[in-house]
């Protein structure tokens, strides 16, 4: 067929029958501020002095093509995308130059952003205020391990927080995480080793996960503690994953063990009841689907960072049986499925939508719906919506939905509103100002929400639906690890005859 005439048909059998390999990778690392042209210089210069920049050994592991190898631009990308994942990068650009017959050069340039954050907690919404500090390294002398220590005190006592995470472990691609949580109302550790799908060629994905726990739970009727009782759960999980299919559409099919026991004792004072003690010895099979692609785009939440969205369908299935392999504990079969989809409707508008199920058959049946839109037609500014519903048909007594000004429904007191039927509504306008001061850029927000949770006895009824309705001022943290957004949010409640709450937090009040 080679032979025939076009010059279109020679020049795509040339392609075919002479692939270009990569005849050399260079990394090109930016600092933190790679040009300084603002004053004072000094601080510039300073903080590029005292940030010690990703390695480039660091850099070349994470990519997924190396020289030698067959020239794929689709690769260049996804490692494009790979390597803006990462906090302590800001952006990434990765170039093929100097394409002759049979070979091409790539340049790979990365921009680091500020590493070490050290941070001041302040956090209050519906009557409810926290404080404390944090001390963050995402990129520990330039290997990009990331560690984490947190003292958070609230109303009820002071958390201890502390993270150690490496996406290389030992340079390879195995991940592990490691977390320990002490607080007034919980003690975790938990541990992690994987190996995960990396990338859209890889074939198989393996690791395991130990979680010990214990904890009080409490539950709450108009934000006033009804309940309280204590929890301790052990569980141990192992997993292996194998992916069937082409690069961008391709089934996932994972088999699980997990070991897990949960054992529910009552506090000294408020128990008026306790859920079922469990031994669950569980095995399940987990079917996914994926029709991927991907896009580019800005100021959706993040000031100036780039945004990857992963545009397509991902459809799951996961079903479970307990007392497998080990005939000893809770005896049942498991559900759950889901559908998400994020579409582009126009270059400037998308359109999210999930929904989840998931069963026990005898009890605690839950149905979640997320949408979400967003539409930036007009420059600098983005209208974006979220609505979600949760129903959870007889729950398990240990885990009601709960509403408040913390958690969505702004400028009302905290745990408000619980139940076992949540509904929730905010429509926002987000404007991404040019104003910048050092480097914080400065956005704000106009906001409306509405939501409410309804009883196990009650019907959803939009008649009973809270509303509230405010502006906030939105923090580019432009060179902080991920861009990171500051939120401080005023809202004045619509159903109570006057007051005004306050929301302080990091990140927008939800994202994509």
């Amino acid at each position: 067929m080679c032979a025939l005439t076009t010059l279109a048909l020679k020049a795509e059998c040339q392609v075919v029958t002479t692939p270009k390999l990569i005849r050399s990778i260079t990394i090109v690392r930016q600092e933190v501020f790679p040009v300084i042209n603002r004053k004072p210089a000094f601080l510039y210069r300073l903080a590029n002095r005292l940030h010690i920049m990703t390695r480039e050994a660091v850099v070349r592991s994470d990519l997924l093509f190396k020289e030698g190898e067959v020239f794929d631009a689709e690769l260049l990308a996804e490692s494009e995308r790979r390597l803006r994942r990462l906090a302590y990068l800001g952006e990434a650009r990765i170039l093929a130059e100097n394409v002759s017959g049979d070979s091409v050069d790539v340049r790979v340039v990365t921009h680091d952003q500020w590493s070490t954050l050290v941070s001041t907690i302040f956090d209050k919404g519906g009557g409810r205020t926290t404080v404390g500090g944090a001390l963050e390294e995402f990129n520990f002398l330039g290997y990009g391990k990331q560690g984490f220590v947190e003292g958070r005190h609230e109303p009820e006592g002071t958390t201890w927080t502390f993270r150690y995470n490496d996406p290389q472990l030992l340079g390879s691609r195995w991940t592990t995480q490691q977390l320990f949580v002490n607080g007034p109302f919980t003690r975790r550790f938990s541990s992690e080793f994987g190996r995960p799908f990396y990338s859209l060629d890889t074939r198989w994905s393996w690791g395991g996960a130990l979680s010990l726990d214990k904890n009080i739970v409490r539950e709450f009727d108009r934000g006033l503690e009804m309940n309280r009782f204590e929890r301790q759960s052990n569980s141990l999980t192992v997993f292996v994953d194998r992916a069937f299919g082409l690069r961008f559409k391709k089934t996932r099919v994972r088999l699980e063990y997990q070991f897990q026991n949960r054992d529910f004792s009552p506090t000294f004072d408020l128990t008026n009841s306790l859920p079922d003690d469990e031994l669950i010895h569980r095995m399940g099979l987990r079917i996914r689907h994926e029709n991927l692609s991907f896009v580019k785009q800005r100021q959706l939440d993040k000031f100036i960072r780039t945004e990857d969205l992963t545009l397509g369908n991902i459809t799951s299935l996961t079903i479970r049986r307990t007392a497998l392999p080990v005939v000893k504990g809770v005896r049942r079969f498991e559900l759950l499925a889901s559908q998400r989809a994020l579409l582009q409707i126009s270059t400037q508008q998308y359109f999210f939508f999930s929904v989840g199920f998931q069963t026990l058959f005898e009890r605690d049946t839950i149905t979640s719906l997320r949408l979400r839109y967003y539409d930036k037609s007009l420059p600098r500014q983005t209208f974006a919506l979220n609505f979600e519903f949760d129903y959870d048909k007889d729950p398990e007594i240990d885990r009601p939905f709960i509403l408040g000004g913390d958690t969505g429904l702004r400028g009302y007191p905290a745990r408000e509103f619980s139940g076992n039927k949540r509904l929730l509504l905010n429509v926002e306008d987000r404007l991404f100002s040019p104003v910048n001061i050092l480097t914080v850029q400065f956005g704000g927000v106009a906001f409306f929400d509405a939501g409410n949770i309804w009883k196990i006895s009650e019907d959803v009824n939009l008649a009973d639906l809270n509303y509230s309705v405010g502006f906030g001022l939105r923090l580019g943290y432009t060179r902080s690890p991920n861009s990171r957004v500051g939120r401080i949010d005023f809202a004045w409640p619509l159903n109570r005859g006057g007051g005004f709450g306050i929301s302080v937090g990091v990140g927008q009040q939800f994202s994509l």
